[in-house]
């Protein structure tokens, strides 16, 4: 049997290591729905329960508690254009407004109770659109005058619609929500189209990085699925996990980020063909996850007040790092019959899975050779565990 065995200076840009995801203090035990960083990494919101806003100007070293206008469950917050004029949108059909960088709120009349649940406004701050809704009823709102009205759509799904996203102007947009519901109009909302998505799952995250063409939805399940047809058909992409996905942020059209149940954040670095889980240090639900300029710097927000961020997109250099991420890096990217698994220095290294694409554990590991030639070719998973952090590595089977 052949083993081919790459060295670690060849295997470093294809292998993920120990994620470095880092807290910050919120200063409240408050669960936190949505962030939002308008324009750079410094300046950014949080918005949660309890009518809880919250702003830092120093990159989530501090946050300043802000008067908001409603009480309840702020459920999503953007800025626009810039740090100053933003919108958010709570529980019971609220719409609040900002001029001046949150020192002060307006209430806007929505027309509606249900809970408002996104929000997009894609090219400027005049024209934006709103989804939400409660159980059996789904409703997307639509402004062009920066809030001052706002006009309820002709849709209703019977399900909530939880997500809306418009990805490069106000006229072709997409929307999704419970029980499968997937939705895309051409003409500026006046119309929208069921798409079919073939599964029932609640889906909360919904992200068109570039183009009207290619987008991810994320949801219930662990499911994440892809469509390159502008929503004509999908495809689910695996991630190995159940836990719920709340969350998708594409800073980059090759690099995406999903975030959810049980402190979860999940990274692409091939434009959503494969996902790696990251270790972020929490097992709060984060609601919500924004990598506002680039793949590197992005913040998490999810419950207990929890606020997590990066700097290197959640990477850590394996030189760095414990044992299992060094033995991870030295795993072969391509092999042939046998995997070989170097041994682990310092301390007793836990099992290790070979995992198939569908996340599915094909073989248990051990350090040294490691037949592989009964699986067939393709793409398949390293994961190893250190210290609690989760390291997986990408590996080919060929022959």
């Amino acid at each position: 049997m052949r083993v081919c065995a790459l060295m670690l200076a060849s295997c470093l840009l294809a292998a993920p290591a120990v994620a470095v995801w880092f807290p910050l203090s919120s200063g409240t035990a408050t669960q936190l729905d949505a962030v939002c960083f308008p324009v750079d990494v410094t300046t950014g919101y949080a918005v949660g329960m309890n009518g809880l806003i919250l702003k830092t100007t120093n990159g989530g070293v501090t946050w300043d508690s802000l008067h908001g206008q409603h009480p309840g469950q702020q459920m999503a917050v953007q800025f626009p254009m810039d740090p100053m004029t933003g919108y958010v949108v709570a529980s019971g059909g609220k719409i609040t407004k900002t001029t001046d960088g949150g020192a002060t709120w307006v209430g806007e009349s929505s027309g509606v109770t249900v809970d408002l649940r996104s929000i997009c406004f894609p090219i400027d701050a005049d024209t934006g659109y709103v989804s939400g809704g409660d159980s059996g009823q789904g409703v997307i709102l639509k402004t062009t005058d920066g809030g001052a009205s706002w006009t309820q759509l002709a849709v209703n799904p019977g399900q909530p619609i939880t997500t809306v996203d418009f990805p490069r102007d106000a006229g072709a947009g997409f929307a999704a929500g419970w029980a499968g519901t997937l939705l895309r109009t051409t003409d500026g909302g006046n119309n929208w189209d069921v798409l079919p998505s073939g599964v029932n799952n609640d889906f909360s995250g919904l992200c068109f990085p570039d183009d009207p063409l290619t987008g991810f939805v994320a949801g219930s399940s662990g499911l994440i699925m892809k469509t390159t047809d502008g929503g004509g058909t999908w495809v689910p992409k695996p991630t190995g996990t159940g836990d719920y996905l709340a969350s998708v942020s594409f800073p980059t059209l090759l690099a995406g980020y999903v975030a959810g149940a049980s402190g979860a954040v999940y990274k692409s670095t091939d434009q959503g063909e494969s996902w790696f889980a990251e270790s972020t240090g929490t097992s709060k639900f984060l609601w919500s996850i924004c990598f506002p300029v680039d793949e590197q710097t992005g913040y998490a927000v999810g419950t207990n007040g929890t606020i997590i961020k990066t700097t290197d997109g959640g990477m850590l250099d394996v030189t760095e790092a414990g044992s299992e991420a060094r033995l991870a890096a030295n795993v072969p990217s391509v092999v042939r019959s046998v995997l070989f698994l170097p041994e682990a220095s310092g301390h007793q290294p836990q099992p290790a899975s070979l995992l198939d694409i569908s996340g599915r554990k094909v073989l248990s590991l051990r350090p040294g050779a490691n037949d592989v030639s009964r699986l067939a070719p393709g793409i398949y998973f390293c994961v190893l565990s250190d210290r609690g952090n989760i390291v997986n590595r990408k590996v080919v089977v060929a022959r």
